[in-house]
């Protein structure tokens, strides 16, 4: 029996918050412009040097430099999302930040360094995989779709149709006619993405080669049904490549690009009124004014556990754009969400599935049990009567004969179209099934590999949460070093303040 002890909710939580900064480009090299930004991981602080004043110093859950891989952010802010989604929360992960700082590379990655959506893919499969039990269904499904020009468009369609968003109380946006893909495998869901990713919106600009022109989401939702406890848990997960920020004497854009990051910056600037609404605890938050921010309504200031991670770039030519958005960022930790786990909803899949399953399944014993009555079987050769001799044929006995053979002729005929229909049946059962995953076998289907890459994550998860303990640790020193600072500092004026006032 599964332990009531755990909570269906977690308690408030702020939504995290992490940096990561590129490189220089090969562009900002051959023009010599400085590097302006200093990453501190140990410390989750970022420095960014002002040449015209004082600089500026932020702290965030976590900060990566460009020596940091993916599968390092992964480890130790990511994956305790994922294993989240994976117990019946929402979460959100999306990727903010000027045109070309690294958001689609950190997001879907290359063929060497995965990215954060194919290395969640795998997470979810693996732990599918490798906690099988035959007690145990899942259901995994994916759809995608982007906002351009301020139109929701599914990328899994054929013709890019334009959608409508729907509000939930609990569970958030829903597209009601957004494809659905259920998937089977971590690379069938890579083959959803990259089809998606084909219909995406995209074009050149003097700052980014190949510039997202559309904000893109990519859902997951993993169903999972305990038969024991005939309950169903419904995780959800958005991953959301967000389009960059820009300025048009920067990118050069004109024509349909300039239209585009017109509706990019405007969305982006909801975004933002977002933001500060809720780190400052407006009691009006303006979710309505972008498409963006009623899709992004859950994961900021609602029903997720969430992750925005902010990319920066290092050159002092981008040095207002860094610091606009370290600012959103830095309001973004304010924000509280209240993350609560799906049980039992109405719309999950899986129940859908397994009803019909049993629907289609009385039906067949239904078909089987007329057809075994029309079947009767008749007594055995030897337990039958010796047929007495014919009688001389009646008038008409032919036209009787003919019609008996097409009576039979007909009924077999019935039998054979009966026989077809249940057959339909049971292929539409087996379509049904082959949706769903069920492991047979626990522990004996998990072999030897499968082991070895549980106790490797096991340790990198062990090293993550050690590493992130010790940036939360080093945080808390340097505030108390920074407090009693102050209080030195305020103790010395008010003495110079008592001996100036004694010696009048």
């Amino acid at each position: 029996m599964e332990k009531s002890a755990r909570p269906r909710t977690a308690l408030n939580e702020c939504v995290k918050v992490v940096v990561r900064c590129r490189p220089l480009s090969e562009r900002e090299k051959k023009e010599s412009y400085d590097e302006v930004v200093k990453v501190w991981p140990e410390r989750g602080t970022v420095q960014v040097y002002n040449p015209k004043g004082e600089d500026k110093l932020f702290t965030y859950d976590a900060a990566y430099d460009c020596s940091a891989d993916t599968q390092t952010l992964y480890d130790e802010m990511v994956r305790p999302l994922v294993a989240s989604v994976l117990d019946g929360f929402n979460g959100c992960v999306f990727a903010y930040g000027q045109t070309g700082t690294g958001k689609t590379h950190t997001m879907e990655g290359t063929a060497d360094d995965e990215g954060v959506i194919p290395r969640a893919f795998r997470h979810i499969w693996s732990h599918i995989e490798n906690n099988a039990s035959p007690d145990v269904t899942h259901l995994v499904a994916c759809s995608y779709v982007e906002l351009y020009l301020e139109d929701v468009r599914d990328l899994l369609s054929k013709d890019n149709k334009k959608l409508t968003i729907r509000g939930q109380e609990l569970n958030g946006f829903y597209i009601p006619e957004m494809t659905s893909v259920v998937c089977k495998s971590a690379a069938e869901m890579v083959r959803v993405m990259k089809a998606g990713n084909r219909n995406r919106a995209a074009g050149r600009t003097d700052m980014n080669e190949h510039s997202s022109r559309s904000h893109a989401v990519f859902l997951v939702t993993v169903e999972t049904a305990h038969r024991k406890t005939n309950r169903i848990r419904v995780g959800k997960l958005n991953l959301v490549d967000l389009a960059g920020s820009e300025r048009q004497r920067k990118t050069g854009a004109s024509a349909d690009r300039l239209r585009e990051a017109s509706r990019i910056n405007q969305a982006l600037s909801s975004l933002g009124n977002v933001i500060s609404a809720l780190a400052e605890n407006s009691p009006h938050v303006p979710y309505r004014d972008s498409k963006l921010t009623r899709i992004l309504q859950d994961s900021l200031g609602g029903n997720s556990k969430t992750i925005m991670i902010a990319n920066i770039g290092p050159a002092s030519y981008n040095y207002d754009e860094t610091i606009t958005t370290l600012r959103y960022a830095h309001r973004a930790k304010a924000i509280k969400n209240k993350p609560v786990r799906n049980e039992d909803p109405k719309d999950a899949k899986l129940r859908e599935y397994q009803a019909e399953i049993e629907r289609l399944r009385a039906l067949i014993e239904q078909r089987r049990a007329a057809d075994g009555r029309r079947r009767a079987p008749h007594p055995p050769r030897a337990q039958r009567p010796a047929p007495p001799p014919p009688p001389p044929p009646p008038p008409h006995a032919e036209e009787e004969t003919v019609s008996i053979e097409n009576e039979h002729i007909i009924a077999e005929s019935t039998i054979e179209q009966e026989k077809c229909k249940t057959e339909e049946l049971e292929l539409q059962i087996k379509s049904l099934e082959e949706r769903l995953v069920q492991g047979g076998g626990g522990k004996d289907l998990i072999n030897n590999l499968n082991e070895s890459q549980i106790i490797l994550e096991q340790r990198n998860m062990e090293i993550a949460e050690r590493k992130k303990r010790e940036v939360e640790m080093q945080q808390k020193i340097d505030l108390e070093e920074e407090t009693t600072a102050i209080v030195t500092n305020t103790f010395a004026t008010l003495q110079q303040e008592v001996d100036h006032k004694t010696q009048r």
